[in-house]
């Protein structure tokens, strides 16, 4: 299957995701959106000419407390009263000819859709939309006081439709899930900002794949490495944590997974790497039907890397809900050499169930349960109680987040026979460098050293 036949599946699959969230909202939008509607005609008009549309959403707060037996009539006077002023006071805002029109849907929310003539208008737009917000309050309070006992009052979202999907309708419902979303304060106001950025991130894969290594304990040798990203420097989006959280809002964390994945393989065949190297991947990517097609599809274009080598780091960023089903998905994997570990091992109960229920490869010990595991007993028993379950389940243990020598010398100690953590090495690119060559060898001896150190108390203990 060649290269662009898996770019064409993954678009098909983008879009049924979209059309999927789309039908699950049906119950949010009236039957005018499956029929024939002089808005959303004007609105597929201005698409096909090549302008872009935005919907801003007024989401009525109180709608909740208009909801008794009998103020039927009174509700809808309410709804006639904001659409009517709506009307009156969309003309001080925008040019006319970029009106498109009002919709009302679900008796809480009021669309209001408009033709952006310039996408750098964007800030522009936000701010208006506020405007109209405080200004449909104000109007509305004195208006509608017979009618209703309480000031009326609005959340504010907008999203600017995209240009993909080409159906007007997809789009519209798009932007409306997210809109809505914004105004309920479920995404934050700047998502729509923020999810075009992440796009731009991807369209570019502008993500720079950082390399820690896990240490071997027992010989001081590098075991694997764990790739870790980061996004462009200088931006909201240079930590993994918040990347990967706003590209989980914004449903793209998959393609931004998949960048990942391509990034670390060329990381393997450049520099090149010959141990293992540990992926970070989520049950959200790791379970859609697209991944296993675009993993075999990279593999392909780096033909010396085996699935043997690879280690997918299952993080704990979303829990599993259907652990047969994962089962079965780690099962096709490994009958093609990939290894699987867990992450967070010990941080709760989620991460202890998901290792009875999946019996990874590797388990990687909780940065929680290392740190200052010097200074007490409690955590070094809860250390002893993990090393001993997974040698019953015939799992490798990794302990990360050591960053002191103390916290190494209790692994030591115990027999735990690889780590990684700043006390080690930070996260960096790597180099063919002699720097590089001298610098783990001088790592290797200062294990081997504490090592030797560490045995030796043990064996006087015992005297």
């Amino acid at each position: 299957m060649g290269l662009s036949k898996a770019v064409r599946k993954y678009k098909s699959w983008i879009s049924s995701i979209s059309m999927d969230r789309a039908k699950r909202n049906d119950s949010f939008f009236s039957s005018e959106f499956t029929v024939k509607d002089p808005v959303l005609d004007k609105v597929s008009r201005i698409r096909k000419n090549g302008h872009q549309c935005v919907l801003i959403l007024l989401n009525l707060d109180n709608f909740g407390q208009m909801l008794y037996p009998g103020h039927y009539e009174q509700i809808l006077t309410a709804q006639s009263m904001i659409c009517q002023k709506l009307k009156e006071l969309l003309p001080a805002f925008f040019e006319e000819e970029d009106i498109v029109g009002i919709k009302q849907f679900h008796g809480e929310d009021y669309c209001i859709f408009l033709r952006v003539p310039n996408i750098q208008l964007y800030l522009d737009m936000h701010y208006k939309a506020l405007l109209i917000r405080d200004e449909l309050e104000k109007r509305l309070e004195a208006a509608n006081r017979k009618h209703y006992n309480g000031k009326l009052t609005f959340g504010v979202g907008f999203f600017i439709m995209e240009k993909e999907p080409a159906s007007t309708w997809l789009s519209v419902s798009i932007a409306f899930h997210y809109a809505q979303a914004i105004a309920t304060k479920k995404l934050p106001v700047n998502f729509d900002y923020t999810r075009k950025q992440l796009l731009d991130i991807i369209a570019k894969e502008d993500i720079v794949v950082l390399c820690q290594p896990i240490m071997d304990l027992r010989t001081g040798d590098i075991f694997g490495w764990e790739m870790l990203s980061r996004g462009p420097k200088d931006t909201p989006f240079y930590s993994p944590t918040d990347l990967f959280e706003f590209a989980y809002q914004a449903d793209l964390l998959a393609q931004m997974e998949f960048i990942v994945i391509k990034k670390a393989l060329m990381e393997i065949v450049q520099k090149p790497i010959l141990e293992q190297v540990f992926i970070n991947i989520t049950s959200e990517t790791l379970i859609q039907p697209i991944f296993y097609e675009h993993l075999i599809e990279y593999l392909s274009l780096f033909p010396s890397v085996h699935p043997s080598q690879i280690v997918f780091e299952i993080t704990e960023r979303h829990a599993i809900r259907d652990f047969i089903q994962m089962s079965r998905i780690m099962k096709q994997f490994r009958e093609l050499g990939f290894r699987f570990a867990l992450d967070d091992a010990g941080a709760g109960y989620a991460s202890l169930q998901s290792i009875s229920e999946l019996i990874p490869d590797i388990i990687k010990i909780d940065r929680s349960i290392i740190q200052n595991i010097d200074q007490g007993a409690v955590k070094q028993s809860l250390l002893k109680a993990l090393m001993k379950f997974a040698k019953d389940i015939n799992c490798e243990v990794i302990a990360e987040g050591i960053e002191t020598e103390e916290e190494a010398d209790i692994l030591y100690q115990h027999s735990v026979t690889m780590a990684q953590g700043y006390y080690f090495a930070r996260p960096e690119q790597i180099y063919n460098g002699s720097r590089h060559r001298a610098q783990y060898k001088e790592l290797k001896d200062k294990i081997r050293t504490r090592s030797q150190i560490d045995l030796a108390a043990i064996d006087l203990a015992a005297i």
